[in-house]
């Protein structure tokens, strides 16, 4: 899912396709952009398919499940595909290669939306092709971090399809792009601006949504000089500016930039990188954009580190990254002083504490009289800082339920899941309204209350709440009241994905018993 800055539109259809239907230097037969508007999500039919177009020659459509194909009962899901309208009809042995992106986006805003990509040779005994678990119903139906709302809005979405159908000379297209190609996913510095939550970015964890690197379909022979050339093209910088690292999984389950991948080998291809970065030789080859600001003839500079900086905001309660620094393993931690109220544009007299984000659950404060090198931080390393406040101010934070420190935002990061409200005994209205919270799986029930509460302007102690069936969305059972339960103990956590909690509440008169 994609929105902000830097966001390609849905209708800026050439933008668009390069970044998510990239070219892979087939024969194009011919290229069209269909899209499909559905109102009254949630009283759609439970197989639903669009009006038929061309592209191609052949006729195609979309087939959709708004509440999911799948056999897994754990997930309520959408489901999406690309159906090929009408092959039983046509000769004996017709058939059609195409390489497509199904999209579900805003009504309003065009730069929120879920894409998934994928190619198939569609035949009459294979006509339809997509995926089963397109996305989650309810990441749908909410606002996403950094989102202003959600792709689901008004009940209403835009479904488009992007076909690129091609000229296919052997039966045997697909097996061999598995074989030649992989994915390469780039983050960038705005990619980790946007990014809040632990490392640069998010890959593969399903507990949230996921970060959107700019991806790349490659050969696997490539070299890496024409790979680079192609990822600065794509940014408009010239190569002499640009420098790749590898992201690569560490043992304490951290994923960071590595070390820069080498330059004077004009034979190293892109599948010895990711074999280099992945010991496991298969999965996407994950890189960090790193864009050279000044001299470019000894970079990184020799005896430096690359680190990264994020922002604790108790004011925000958010935790963004602001950038990387290449510091001296031998100079102190409180030599980023100067550096960082300069790029926060701060008076130089802010004072500042500093935490390393070792690994999940693992966020220490740092002494600003320790070396680099004392501290054992290396390249990709990241480093939290926030303002330095009186201790009345953090205790003033915490009573409002706030954090008033990295270290428990991290632990709130951690067990934070979303929960998707909607009024019980009514269709949502402006009055009954469907919404979403993100909380800690470490709330206690008065908390999600209050925080409902507040959202709706009703008073909490007459709210009352239901559970309900994870794979239905069914009512289960009424909550009770309760100072020692916590969200976790009426959240399913079995299954994969926590955005999927669905809790139905009434608007009472009377205080509940």
């Amino acid at each position: 899912m994609e929105a902000g800055d830097g966001a390609v539109s849905v209708l800026d259809y050439e933008a668009f396709a390069a970044k998510h239907l990239p070219d892979l230097g087939h024969d194009v037969k011919d290229f069209q952009v269909y899209t499909w508007r559905l109102t009254n999500w949630m009283k759609l039919e439970k197989r639903i398919t669009s009006p038929e177009f061309d592209c191609g020659g052949h006729k195609w459509r979309i087939l959709l499940f708004p509440f999911g194909n799948s056999s897994d009962p754990s997930r309520v899901v959408v489901s999406a595909y690309l159906d090929y309208a009408g092959p039983k009809e046509s000769s004996e042995g017709r058939h059609a290669c195409a390489r497509f992106a199904l999209v579900i986006s805003n009504i309003h805003d065009p730069t929120i939306f879920t894409v998934s990509q994928s190619d198939h040779r569609f035949t009459a005994e294979e006509c339809d092709w997509g995926f089963t678990c397109f996305c989650d119903q309810c990441t749908l139906f909410n606002i996403q971090e950094g989102h202003f709302r959600p792709t689901i809005e008004e009940n209403s979405a835009d479904i488009t399809v992007y076909v690129r159908v091609l000229k296919d000379p052997a039966p045997v297209l697909w097996p061999e792009e598995e074989r030649l190609f992989l994915t390469a996913r780039v983050i960038t510095d705005d990619t980790f601006a946007r990014h809040q939550g632990f490392d640069l970015a998010t890959f593969g964890e399903k507990k949230w949504p996921q970060s959107d690197p700019s991806t790349f379909r490659v050969p696997k022979q490539e070299t890496y000089g024409a790979f680079k050339s192609r990822v600065a093209a794509r940014f408009e910088l010239p190569d002499n500016k640009v420098r790749l690292w590898a992201l690569t999984n560490r043992a304490n389950k951290t994923v960071r930039p590595d070390t820069p991948i080498p330059e004077n080998d004009p034979s190293l291809t892109v599948e010895a990188i990711r074999d280099m970065a992945n010991p496991m030789r298969k999965g996407d080859l994950c890189l960090y954009f790193d864009v050279i600001t000044g001299p470019s003839r000894r970079y990184p500079p020799p005896g430096h580190i690359m680190v990264f900086l994020k922002h604790f905001d108790t004011s925000k309660q958010t935790l963004l990254g602001v950038g990387k620094v290449f510091a001296s393993r031998n100079s102190k931690v409180q030599d980023l002083h100067l550096i960082i109220v300069e790029r926060m544009k701060w008076t130089p007299d802010v004072l500042l504490r500093l935490y390393e984000e070792i690994k999940p659950g693992m966020i220490e404060l740092m002494k600003p009289e320790s070396t680099f090198a004392e501290n054992e931080i290396g390249d990709g390393d990241v480093i939290c800082f926030q303002v330095e406040q009186e201790e009345k101010e953090f205790r003033d934070l915490e009573i409002q339920g706030l954090y008033s420190n990295p270290v428990h935002f991290y632990g709130f990061l951690q067990n934070r899941v979303m929960i998707f409200f909607r009024p019980k005994l009514k269709e949502p209205d402006n009055d009954h309204p469907e919404f979403s919270l993100v909380l800690s799986k470490k709330h206690k029930y008065d908390t999600m209350a209050q925080r409902a509460g507040e959202y709706l302007r009703h008073d909490p102690i007459k709210l009352r709440f239901t559970t309900t069936h994870v794979a239905s969305a069914v009512p289960k059972g009424v909550l009770k009241q309760s100072l020692d339960q916590s969200i976790a103990d009426f959240t399913d956590s079995s299954h994969v994905n926590p955005t999927t909690t669905v809790i139905l509440y009434e608007k009472l008169d009377v205080n509940i018993a």
